[in-house]
């Protein structure tokens, strides 16, 4: 979405531009890219274009922000007759009515409500075309500048996203999430108000300094010639680092693993707040992904290069809190893009735990970690580690130490140095250097990793992945 661009260090303000000429609007209205409010094409029932009474409604909007005279109810209704529906916004009516200081009330519906109205009137301008999407079987990315972004995300604030809401959803959009914030607004859980301060904090920091950066999504399909032969593997297992220390977040120069629902983002604009939901919000570029990303297959991931963080947080699920303002130091790369590198994998639900420990369920997640993990156009050389954790282990249900396999064995498979961070869990960490430093000393490779899963599987033993592990030579194993 930006014309070539390489970052100079020795010229750091430089901005990235739109890639057509003079910003000059070319649309795209079709199912292989972002319906916009913008387009011509976005029609009112009556034959209305949309685009002209969403301006004069934001441009109203706005006028009253520059006056300082716009209310909480005078956004909601802005919303609300943009979008030509009623939501429910107690969510945050409350926190600006309610938590927001008289400062920060002031200086949120005055300045930076007035700058969201400039991004989203605007975004034909700034990115001056639709973004693509990024469907299911397609090895395609998009890089924009964080202008670009902000100006979809002002959009999404604004709920201005077409057919992709409630019942006005298109089939076409069956697949994908909703990138609109209504259901962040409605009335919820007290993680949903915290939710709303990190994005909310995000808008107030690029009103203050819009950042002037490059983000990339990238979607890639793990096809049938790269795809392991497990059993037969003759790879050794890969250096790992384990640690309780740090968070997955906070270690840098590595591929940060997203613990990824399947629809990318999960619950972040609804009731969810853990691993993937935290990331996204506190990183809210991160929203992007749900405009443009269809649901994921088995053998899919979603690259997110570059997205910047804006916050600071304590707590997880229920005990999750905005805590203060973030400054992201990470340096950039030659696109200009943070030196930040998640890849989002999404596990398998289980209702039923006890239906994880079958090899079909193993070889599914053994190829979705290896999708994430393989360096595909890159020697191993040259790929840089994988920080990784409890993968699927919480409200997907998850068996910690036969997650921990998998991603040791598609790690070792994909011959890249692993970091094993599962934050405060003591007794998983101990349990597993015990466990990788027994394998090392037997030599194991990926195929023995594979077999103790599958014996595992087989025998149905009533003892832990691990236990069994450490009573089971690798030379007894037969692989």
């Amino acid at each position: 979405m930006i014309k070539p661009f390489k970052y100079n260090p020795s010229n750091p303000n430089r901005e990235p531009i739109p890639i057509n000429e003079d910003y000059r609007y070319i649309d795209s209205w079709d199912e292989h890219h972002v319906r916009m409010p913008c387009s011509t094409l976005y029609t009112s029932k009556n034959g209305h274009l949309r685009w002209s009474i969403i301006c004069q409604l934001l441009c109203d909007l706005k006028r009253k922000c520059d006056t300082h005279t716009a209310t909480v109810e005078d956004l909601k209704r802005t919303i609300e007759n943009c979008v030509e529906c009623h939501y429910n916004m107690d969510c945050l009516e409350h926190l600006i009515n309610e938590i927001y200081s008289n400062e920060q009330r002031l200086y949120f519906m005055s300045t930076v409500l007035s700058n969201l109205c400039s991004l989203a009137l605007n975004v034909d301008l700034i990115c001056s075309r639709p973004p693509p999407l990024l469907r299911i079987r397609s090895n395609r990315s998009i890089t924009m500048s964080q202008r670009q972004a902000a100006s979809l995300l002002a959009c999404a604030f604004f709920c201005l996203f077409p057919y992709r809401t409630g019942s006005k959803v298109k089939k076409e959009y069956e697949s994908f999430q909703n990138p609109n914030f209504n259901t962040l607004y409605q009335r919820g859980s007290i993680q949903k108000i915290e939710k709303l301060k990190c994005i909310l904090h995000y808008f107030e920091r690029i009103t203050r300094k819009m950042p002037n950066g490059v983000i990339t999504f990238q979607r890639y399909v793990l096809s049938d010639p790269f795809t392991p032969k497990w059993s037969k593997s003759t790879n050794g297992l890969i250096p790992m680092h384990l640690t309780t220390a740090k968070k997955i977040e906070d270690i840098d120069c590595v591929l940060q693993v997203d613990f990824a629902n399947k629809y990318i983002g999960g619950g972040v604009l609804t009731s969810g707040c853990v691993q993937e939901e935290i990331r996204f919000v506190i990183c809210p570029e991160m929203l992007l992904s749900l405009l443009v990303c269809e649901v994921l297959k088995p053998n899919e991931c979603i690259y997110l290069i570059g997205c910047e963080r804006y916050s600071s947080y304590k707590g997880y699920s229920k005990t999750f809190q905005y805590n203060g303002d973030y400054i992201d130091t990470k340096l950039k790369d030659n696109w200009g893009r943070k030196w930040s590198h998640v890849v989002a994998i999404d596990a398998i639900f289980y209702r039923d735990r006890s239906t994880q420990y079958n090899m079909k369920s193993i070889k599914r997640e053994l190829i979705k970690a290896f999708a994430g993990f393989h360096t595909y156009g890159q020697t191993s050389d040259h790929a840089f580690s994988i920080a990784t954790g409890n993968w699927g282990c919480g409200a997907f249900n998850g068996d910690r130490q036969l997650k921990a396999i998998i991603q040791l064995t598609a790690a070792s498979e994909a011959i890249r140095p692993l970091i094993y961070a599962a934050y405060g869990d003591k007794n998983l960490i101990e349990s597993f250097y015990e466990v990788y430093d027994y394998l090392i000393d037997q030599r194991a490779k990926v195929r023995d990793l594979y077999c103790y899963l599958d014996q595992y599987c087989n025998t149905r033993s009533r003892c832990s992945l691990f236990d069994f592990i450490l009573r089971t030579p690798v030379s007894s194993l037969g692989s």
